[in-house]
Order: structure tokens, then C-alpha cells, then sequence
């Protein structure tokens, strides 16, 4: 997916924004980058991970309209930690701490037009199926407001701009 793709949107801007910063914060993290809703077996099963490794999702955004006619929305997030090793369960701890005092009330990930942070928590992903796997999974969840919702994503017409979805030609059968 093209860099103009990925920015377009506050939405993708606000993910590839806490991205950037997680890549900057945690250097050891060996693969750091965005995932489509909730993290899980299948999803391992299904992508190539080098653990340590992170994925951080929109798991719902709730829309409100403000008084200025623009568009906000409730954001809530979530960082997925995905650990291997002997040390699985230390490692993925230790990672969703930091995660989580990043997450703190000054926060912005170098955009403006958001909230702070709140309703931080950290919960392991726990199934027999995992540990089998020998992977420990956990998430670090957030809620965050962001503003300005469709700003740049539309032109003078109305018209969502174009060139902004990829195609690529696919056919779904």
C-alpha cells in the first residue's frame, strides 16, 4: 500500500502516527505495524510475524458530530503483543507496560486535533491453542478522541478524492 494511502484519512493517519512512535519507543520490536480488527489464532496462523512483534488496530470508532458541523470520533484502540521463547510471558509484561505508560495523558503521537489518552488496560489473550503454540499474546487497549474526521479526503465536488483506494484490479470470487 502506497505512504499517500496510509495517510489518507485522520483515521490512517492516527494509526501509522502511534505506529511511528511505538517503532521509535521500543527498538527491540523486531515487527511493528497495523492490523484490521482483533488480533488472534488465525491471525497468527495467517501472517508472517518476527516476535517480538506488535499490532496495532482500530477496534471501533464511534462517530459524534460537533457543533461546527465537523465529524469526531471515539477511538478505541488496541496494540496486540505477540512474544515467543522461554521468557514469553515476562517479555510480552514488560511490553505492554511500556505500551501503556506511553499511553499517558499527554500523549498526541505528533498530531493535534486528539485527546488524551484514558481507560488504559492491559489484558492477556489466553487459550489453550496459543500456549500450545508457544506464543504468549496480550493487548493494550485505549480510548482516544480524535477530531476533524474527513478532513483532505474530499474535494471541492464532495467527491471523496481519487486515487485514494487501491484497487489493484482484484477480483473476489
Amino acid at each position: 500500500m502506497s505512504q499517500t494511502v496510509k495517510q489518507a484519512g485522520r483515521i490512517n493517519q492516527f494509526r501509522e502516527a502511534v505506529i511511528k512512535s511505538l517503532k521509535s519507543a521500543l527498538p527491540d520490536v523486531r515487527d511493528c505495524g497495523c492490523q484490521f480488527g482483533r488480533f488472534n489464532l488465525e491471525e497468527l496462523e495467517t501472517q508472517m510475524l518476527v516476535a517480538p512483534a506488535i499490532r496495532v488496530a482500530v477496534l471501533e470508532s464511534r462517530l459524534t458530530a460537533v457543533a461546527s458541523g465537523q465529524q469526531s470520533a471515539d477511538l478505541h484502540l488496541g496494540t496486540f503483543i505477540i512474544t515467543t521463547g522461554k521468557e514469553r510471558d515476562v517479555s510480552s509484561w514488560l511490553l505492554a507496560e511500556a505500551i501503556a505508560v506511553l499511553c499517558h495523558s499527554g500523549q498526541l503521537w505528533g498530531l493535534t486535533h486528539l485527546s488524551a489518552p484514558r481507560e488504559v488496560q492491559i489484558e492477556p489473550i489466553i487459550s489453550a491453542a496459543i500456549k500450545q503454540r508457544g506464543v504468549a499474546i496480550s493487548v493494550v487497549e485505549w480510548h482516544q478522541d480524535l477530531h476533524h474526521l474527513g478532513q483532505d479526503i474530499f474535494c471541492h465536488e464532495g467527491q471523496l478524492k481519487s486515487g485514494l483506494i487501491s484497487c489493484n484490479n482484484e477480483v473476489l470470487a
